[in-house]
Parts: structure tokens; C-alpha cells; sequence
């Protein structure tokens, strides 16, 4: 079997289960304030989805969290740490949108969130 296919197959195996665990995890989030529900599941979609470059296989990829754990792990701290820049860069990124999308969003609270409406009941 040719490696590219594998590297492919590699990658729609990871980012299918990643997609069944993410929807999972925003049904499971579903009931919660909106700062908690968008940072648990910011947290997860930044670490789960972002993609960093292996350096012993240029043009290649994988999750930035295990190339950040496997160059700290195998070539100690001195490392450049690709992958942690990768992880900072989209952690602000997520917190800033989270931010300016908790300032502009409608104040409605029907509109907000899933949970159920006390005075429904």
C-alpha cells in the first residue's frame, strides 16, 4: 500500500472519530453558561483539529499537540517547540473570538442557550 493512501486514510480516520467525539462533547456542553460552553469547547476543537508540520517529514502533518509532545519528549526542551508556537497562536485566537462574540452576541437568553426555561415549567 502506497504511503500516501495510508497517510490519507490516517487522516479521515482521525477527523471522523475527532467530529463523533466533538459532537459528543457539544451535546454534553449543551445545558451550560455560555463562557463555559464556547471554552470547553474551544479547548477541544484547538486541541483536537490544529494541524502543525512534522519536521523529519516535511509536507507532512499531524494534531499540533502530538508534535509538541513527541519533540519534547524525544529532543528534550531545546527544541524550537513548532508545534507549541502552532497551539499559542490558535489558543489566543480562541480566546479573543470568544471574547468579542461574549461582548456582540444578542442578550436575549432564549436566544443563547440550550438550557430549558425555568418558566416553562
Amino acid at each position: 500500500m502506497d504511503s500516501s493512501i495510508e497517510y490519507v486514510i490516517a487522516w479521515v480516520v482521525y477527523l471522523g472519530f475527532g467530529v463523533l467525539f466533538g459532537a459528543q462533547l457539544f451535546a454534553l456542553t449543551a445545558a451550560r453558561s455560555f463562557f463555559t460552553k464556547a471554552m470547553i469547547r474551544g479547548h477541544f476543537i484547538v486541541l483536537a483539529f490544529t494541524p502543525a508540520e512534522i519536521a523529519e517529514f516535511p509536507g507532512h502533518y499531524a494534531p499540533a499537540v502530538l508534535t509538541l509532545v513527541m519533540d519534547v519528549m524525544l529532543q528534550g526542551a531545546a527544541t524550537t517547540l513548532q508545534g507549541g508556537v502552532i497551539l499559542l497562536v490558535s489558543y489566543l485566537a480562541m480566546v479573543v473570538g470568544v471574547g468579542v462574540f461574549g461582548i456582540a452576541r444578542p442578550r436575549n437568553k432564549r436566544a443563547t442557550t440550550d438550557a430549558p426555561d425555568p418558566a416553562d415549567s
